[in-house]
């Protein structure tokens, strides 16, 4: 972990995994409540899945203009919900590669991130893969605490 990160600071950045899943509203929206607390920021990143390369190339590439414009889609409409919550614009991100090492990578590299908010499936035995991966072998390599939302809370106002 970097020797600058302070995990007490005040002014923070959370960051939250903008997935299209029912339960990453969840999320959003106890991280804009967490950033308002603590007089941080929320950060949203969307993490398009690496494709192997085929020999249809032009098909390939329609497939990753049709996947960046839904991600674009889904992380600008989160966008506008943290403005709503917190009436600050979040930090947005879109990248591209495997998913956990994106988020490892990016969690990494900005020390203003003081935790990763993810929210668990509602009503599910499983509470979905990030939720599942960075709480068992996962866990190890976060610089930062992890926050689990159950998904089926309802948002709540912290004071």
């Amino acid at each position: 972990m970097s020797s600058n990160r302070k995990l007490s600071k005040r002014h923070g950045v959370f960051l939250v995994v903008v997935d299209g899943t029912e339960e990453f509203i969840t999320a959003v929206d106890y991280a804009s409540q967490f950033a308002n607390a603590e007089g941080g920021y929320v950060a949203l990143l969307n993490v398009i899945e690496s494709m192997p390369v085929s020999n249809w190339a032009n098909v390939e590439d329609r497939i990753k203009r049709e996947m960046r414009t839904q991600a674009e889609r889904t992380i600008w409409d989160a966008a506008g919900r943290v403005i709503e919550n917190t009436g600050t614009i979040p930090i947005v991100c879109i990248e591209e590669g495997d998913r956990s090492d994106i988020i490892i990578k990016t969690l990494s590299e900005n020390e203003n991130i003081v935790a990763l908010v993810l929210a668990s499936a509602p009503n599910s035995s499983n509470p979905g893969p990030l939720v599942t991966y960075f709480s068992s072998k996962g866990l190890s390599k976060l610089p930062v605490p992890l926050i689990v939302v159950p998904g089926q809370l309802e948002q709540l106002e912290f004071s």
